[in-house]
């Protein structure tokens, strides 16, 4: 059910005929001169329009050819990518092949280019095992084009070099949309049942403007890396051990990245995490949570200390008063009472996404800018 046919050597694109009245007449034109030729195995068309109203050519008699056969869905999802690849200075090429060396040959869905770039738009409206999606991937970087998918399957791959998202297809509307998993989302125990589930995906895009967003750089991969963020730091009141008196201590430090990049995900850290999983961490938190601004808000220092409790010492909460260790230990009955405290800014380092654990699946996502400025 391709979008392209060929008059002798010239593509003739289904939608490129704008009108209904242009398409009967091409229909009734070839009807009479037999001269569109589909370009898989040089047969016959015929012109048809799919249960989803989109125009294509059609094998007039299926012979011999292999090519299987599209789903309406798949057709429509591929006249939607042209749309949107047309509303950039990149040029549509729907059903383009090529050939990569080691690999043999392809045929991209839609093809965008703009020399000398090349990006294959595919739609995998059918199950596809992670080996053959990364098996196609490298076929495309041989040829040096890069690919994009988009899945109609429940699980795929999050990664920078294979870009992937999930289409979804509203039956009511007949409109597609583009979902970006979240920090919830995990390919390795999602199934087809939560496919839905709201929390597994953090943006959902309109097809067509996906697909110029991707060509016009609106499409981030780690996006918080390297950035400057509003940081929130939440405390918590406790007495200390020592001298008795009332301070506060650090609990939680959250890189508000949802408020730059709307529907990213928020980061949470703790100042044990910071010092324990960065090379530099006491640093970053003496530049981050620097004494004087802390005292302002009835927080002690946080420095590192020895810990007779712990044999060792670490990066700790103190007392405002006497500075004396207020252990981590006794963290966890506080957990219930801490609040937000104070904010700053700061930048999240280039490489904390893999540094520091745990902030991966949070950091690690693609991210589509949405926002009215993009528009």
């Amino acid at each position: 059910m391709p979008l392209k046919c060929f008059l002798e050597d010239q593509p003739v694109f289904s939608f490129a005929v704008e009108s209904n009245d242009d398409w009967e007449a091409l229909r009734a034109s070839n009807a009479k001169s037999k001269n569109l030729r589909m370009q898989c195995c040089g047969a016959g068309v015929t012109l048809k329009t799919s249960k989803l109203g989109t125009k294509y050519f059609a094998h007039k008699q299926r012979g011999p050819c292999a090519t299987a056969p599209e789903t309406a869905e798949h057709l429509l999802a591929k006249r939607i990518i042209v749309d949107g690849i047309r509303r950039t200075d990149w040029t549509p090429l729907p059903e383009q092949s090529g050939d990569s060396p080691g690999f043999g040959s392809w045929v991209a869905d839609v093809l965008a280019s703009k020399d000398p770039t090349k990006i294959a738009f595919e739609v995998q409206w059918s199950p596809q095992t992670a080996a053959e999606t990364a098996h196609r991937q490298e076929r495309y970087k041989a040829a040096k084009v890069r690919g994009l998918w988009l899945f109609h399957q429940a699980d795929l791959p999050i990664s920078r070099s294979t870009p992937a998202f999930n289409l979804f297809f509203d039956d009511q509307t007949s409109q597609f949309r583009v979902r970006l998993p979240s920090s919830r989302y995990d390919p390795t125990w999602y199934n087809a049942r939560r496919k839905n589930e709201a929390e597994n995906w953090q943006q959902s895009i309109e097809l067509s403007r996906f697909v110029e967003g991707a060509l016009t750089r609106r499409l981030k991969f780690a996006p918080a890396l390297g950035a400057e963020l509003p940081v929130e730091i939440y405390s918590a009141a406790t007495d200390c051990w020592r001298c008795k008196k009332e301070t506060r201590v650090v609990m939680n430090i959250v890189f508000a990245a949802a408020r730059k990049f709307q529907g990213h995900s928020n980061i949470s850290v703790s100042i044990y995490k910071l010092s324990d999983s960065l090379a530099d961490g006491d640093q970053v938190i003496d530049s981050l949570l620097p004494s004087d601004l802390l005292r302002k808000h009835g927080i002690g220092p946080v420095k590192r200390r020895s810990s007779k409790t712990e044999g060792r010492s670490y990066m700790s909460n103190g007392c405002v008063h006497c500075d004396a260790l207020q252990g981590r230990f006794f963290e966890h009955e506080l957990a219930y009472t801490d609040e937000l405290t104070f904010e700053t800014q700061f930048t999240f380092g280039t490489l904390w996404g893999e540094e520091l654990e745990g902030v991966s699946s949070e950091v690690n996502r693609w991210w589509f800018d949405d926002s009215e400025r993009s528009r």
